[in-house]
């Protein structure tokens, strides 16, 4: 009985990854690829994350208040490995699998950055993007550590997502947190992990502007007490408008420190930017949609992780000038249409 219950497991597992919507079609290189312009979406072996409370998942199952605290790594947009595509947690670790079951890297539990199950996730509750750096240099330090894992030959796709904190600290004194200072930030991140995770493609996502959720929290009721925690610490009677031209000018540094080509040098590196958060989920008359955010209408619940990792999955199969620059739903997860990921090279 014990021998059939774990065939059974087998089964249970090898239906989970099936590709059950890109059944047909080339995913994966007949050789492994030496240039990360020549990558196929079945050619990553590990997935990472860095970040803040957004890629740490912090409340996406909360129903409370109090529970904000908890972070569940496992249901994560970007590095969330619990469940499976199939039974409707659409993270893109779970729609890497059905093109590669075997990956690795993804987070599948419930705790902070140093629990065993949050594996390649490094990610930090309150991180700003000055504390990139030294999670690059973390992540890297875990990848070495682990056996199953090649850096130097495994093909790695680490998604990053920071400067949500520094915008809203930068509620209380703008001029302590400038978009010179988060590109400086992002760039020594990026040098690390050029430098040290050969085989790598990362996905440098925009932070949101979430000047829109504070305009409609004193509307919902739900959102009330939130405001009591000052995530945000604006002065009374702000609407937040700096902080919607800061996020503007965080999302132009980015894109102009990409569009430097310093991370294009290599044969084995790339960075791409992904723009999907820079618009939240709208209901039909144009507000905000909570439903997508936990009981603090600031993260998102696991809803909005399921979106968020379908937005995430389309936008990187798109070139530059298609890309989304909204966070759209519903939306289902679509093939690639190119041969390769695109990049700034292959499909500019």
């Amino acid at each position: 009985m014990l021998t059939i219950g774990w065939i059974m497991l087998g089964v249970a597992a090898l239906a989970a990854a099936e590709n059950t919507f890109c059944p047909d079609g080339n995913y994966t290189s007949a050789t492994v690829p030496t240039s990360v312009h020549k990558l196929k979406v079945g050619d990553i072996k590990v997935v990472a994350g860095m970040g803040d409370s957004g890629t740490a998942a912090n409340g996406a199952e909360s129903t409370q208040l109090f529970d904000i605290m908890t972070q569940y790594r496992g249901r994560s947009f970007s590095i969330g490995g619990a469940s499976s595509y199939n039974y409707g947690l659409t993270t893109l670790p779970n729609i890497l699998r059905l093109f590669n079951p075997h990956l690795r890297g993804y987070s599948t539990g419930v705790g902070d950055e140093n629990s065993p199950t949050a594996n390649l996730n490094v990610a930090q509750f309150g991180a700003l993007s000055s504390q990139m750096k030294l999670q690059a240099e973390l992540l890297i330090k875990r990848m070495k550590a682990d056996p199953k894992i090649n850096i130097d030959e495994d093909w790695k796709m680490v998604t990053l997502l920071t400067g949500g904190n520094d915008i809203c600290r930068a509620c209380a004194n703008v001029s302590l947190y400038p978009a010179s200072m988060f590109r400086a930030n992002i760039e020594a991140a990026l040098d690390v992990l050029q430098e040290g995770s050969p085989r790598t493609i990362v996905n440098l996502l925009e932070v949101f502007d979430i000047t829109n959720l504070m305009k409609v929290m004193p509307l919902q009721p739900s959102c009330q007490e939130a405001m009591k925690i000052k995530l945000c610490p604006c002065p009374p009677g702000s609407d937040g408008s700096e902080l919607s031209a800061l996020s503007k000018e965080y999302q132009r540094a980015l894109v102009n420190l990409i569009n430097t080509g310093k991370y294009n040098r290599k044969p084995d590196f790339t960075v791409v930017i992904q723009p999907f958060l820079g618009n939240v989920p709208t209901t039909e008359t144009g507000e905000p949609d909570m439903s997508f955010f936990t009981p603090d209408c600031f993260h998102l619940s696991t809803k909005g992780h399921s979106a968020a990792g379908v937005s995430l999955w389309n936008t990187m199969l798109r070139r530059k000038s298609k890309k989304h620059r909204a966070f759209n739903h519903p939306e289902q997860p679509m093939c690639p249409t190119t041969r390769y990921i695109p990049t700034q090279v292959n499909y500019s």
